[in-house]
């Protein structure tokens, strides 16, 4: 088909085009933007423009069904009257007439999508007539076929609308010679150099001249087999004349030229898109970053937390040591000879007293150990609200330049919020009232042994067990002392008073170790709950930004293969 490399071009640029406004719209780019490209879609849509010119019988009528290869009209039959007819696609078929010379005819030809026929009257009539062809037509065509028969090429009219076409518009001007079968080779040749001879003293350069046979052409397309395959079509001459239209509808500046222009235009505006799209992507990813720094402040300040709780954990130990040692000596005066003989007769105090005495002094030492670690505790959980938002600001300072930054819609507007959202967070986390109220719903809810009532002291529950620890720990050693003594007498209780007090220091070990692990696994787990806490003040941003990176790289593959479908467009040097 003639055009065929121009119409392959069109249709890829076409659906190109499409592509990009879809992307354009799903993106919400600048209007101006989406209009700009809706105007290249449909400036590119226009069909390309033939205009027939000859006299009657000339073989108009066979030449354009043998270039659309299909019965575009039947031979003879287009109108013989001094109008100009133009033929483009249209259901049902139909004629408008739009002034007294000028008359548009549609019909449902697929060809016609992509071509419109400029058909003129016989050139004997068109003389009177030309301003309309010379103003309307020949501008915009972009080929201008001139066609003569080859039994009677010499008719004076056909000069006369030649001298009328001019200098002006001959770069798309073609001589054909129609019926070119109906003559001897030698006649073709002569005629051929008439034609050129006439045309370089009117036009004053050579235009291209084809001897065709419109009728076998036909007949070779029609016919269904390969082209070369058929010798009616090497007898037309056809190809040639095809080949020479293929390329200056490819060449010419209106065509072949707006194909680039487009191709360049796109390509600007492709690139505006992707500054945008890509900028949102530099601040996303230069947003993680911040978070992925602030996260790792965040760990490297609960490892510093947590290493905090050992020292802690060693504090109460040694006080609980402390009141181990003080039971050891109260319990070696009471397996002395005198105390156990006292203990006898009932004059030596009881068991209880001794508990009694142990755990109050466990308690009062522990828990002045666990107040001050909870204490030392609350500070450090306090002073994180503090970092946090300093570290926030300084990440998150605006940027000056940022108002100057093209980004994709509603982007800014979005992470805006959020960042407004995460400061006022932690402005109302940095009150005093509001980390008391969080220590202790923390400690209050995460345990229920180990508490802050007033967000500055450990107190109930934890003693409850520091109790019961040291009561069965005591019960343990001095009723086994009380049964011996009273089975076998002081003497024998006395003599075992060593093995006494390693079994009291080995139960008072084993349960230090109970207590100490114990209160390290719940402040464990309060600082951890601590710390997850905090960290849940991001989750909105770090959510925002994981959507927006997944939502903005499938744009970002969309504009690659857009763009290097406009690059498979744009022609190469020498091409």
């Amino acid at each position: 088909m003639i055009g065929e490399r121009y119409l392959e071009q069109r249709s890829a640029l076409t659906a190109v085009l499409g592509s990009l406004i879809a992307l354009a719209q799903r993106t919400d780019a600048p209007p101006e933007i989406t209009q700009h490209l809706r105007d290249l879609l449909s400036s590119l849509t226009e069909p390309l423009t033939l205009v027939v010119v000859g006299e009657v019988k000339a073989g108009k009528s066979s030449l354009l069904n043998a270039l659309f290869g299909q019965e575009f009209c039947k031979a003879d039959v287009l109108p013989a009257t001094d109008k100009v007819y133009v033929f483009k696609y249209g259901e049902p078929a139909r004629d408008i007439p739009v002034s007294e010379h000028l008359t548009e005819r549609y019909l449902p030809v697929r060809f016609l999508r992509d071509f419109q026929v400029v058909d003129t009257p016989g050139t004997n009539t068109i003389v009177a007539h030309h301003q309309a062809i010379t103003e309307n037509f020949i501008p915009v065509a972009d080929l201008i076929l001139f066609v003569f028969s080859i039994t009677n090429p010499w008719a004076a009219s056909a000069w006369d609308m030649l001298r009328l076409i001019g200098q002006q518009w001959r770069k798309n001007l073609v001589f054909i010679l129609q019926q070119a079968d109906l003559r001897e080779p030698g006649e073709v040749a002569a005629i051929i150099r008439y034609l050129e001879q006439t045309t370089l003293q009117i036009l004053g350069s050579s235009r291209p001249v084809f001897a065709v046979s419109a009728k076998k052409a036909l007949e070779a397309k029609l016919a269904g087999r390969p082209l070369d395959e058929d010798p009616r079509w090497t007898e037309s001459r056809f190809g040639a004349l095809e080949s020479w239209i293929t390329q200056t509808v490819q060449e010419s500046e209106a065509r072949g030229g707006k194909i680039r222009s487009i191709v360049q235009t796109a390509q600007v505006l492709l690139d505006s898109l992707r500054k945008r799209l890509q900028a949102s992507l530099e601040m996303l990813r230069s947003d993680q970053e911040k978070l992925a720094r602030i996260r790792g402040g965040l760990e490297a300040r609960k490892g510093q937390t947590l290493r905090q709780l050992g020292g802690f954990v060693r504090e109460i130990e040694i006080a609980y040591d402390e009141c181990r040692g003080r039971g050891e000596t109260l319990l070696e005066e009471r397996l002395s000879v005198g105390h156990t003989l006292k203990m006898l007769i009932g004059a030596g105090g009881t068991e209880k007293e001794f508990q009694d005495e142990v755990q109050r002094e466990v308690k009062t030492k522990v828990q002045d150990q666990i107040e001050h670690a909870v204490a030392l505790l609350e500070s450090d959980l306090r002073s994180i609200w503090q970092d946090l938002q300093e570290r926030v600001r300084t990440q998150f300072e605006a940027d000056p330049n940022l108002a100057r930054r093209t980004v994709m819609p509603g982007f800014l507007s979005q992470r805006q919020n959020l960042l407004q959202r995460l400061e006022l967070t932690l402005l109302e986390q940095t009150s005093d009232a509001k980390i008391k109220q969080q220590l202790q719903s923390l400690f209050g809810e995460t345990t229920r042994w180990l508490r802050i009532p007033t967000g500055v002291a450990a107190a109930g529950g934890v003693f409850t067990i520091i109790a019961a620890l040291t009561h069965t720990a005591i019960l343990d050693v001095t009723g086994t002392l009380a049964g011996v003594a009273a089975l076998t007498g002081t003497l024998y209780a006395v003599m075992r008073r060593r093995k006494t007090l390693r079994e009291y220091r080995r139960q008072m070990d084993e349960k230090r170790v109970q207590l100490t692990a114990a209160v390290e696994q719940q402040l464990r787990q309060a600082v951890d709950f601590y710390y997850q806490e905090v960290s849940q003040i991001f989750a909105p941003l770090e959510s925002f930004c994981t959507a927006e990176a997944q939502r903005h790289l499938p744009i970002r593959q969309q504009l690659d293969e857009i763009e290097r479908q406009l690059l498979a467009l744009r022609p190469t040097e020498g091409k």
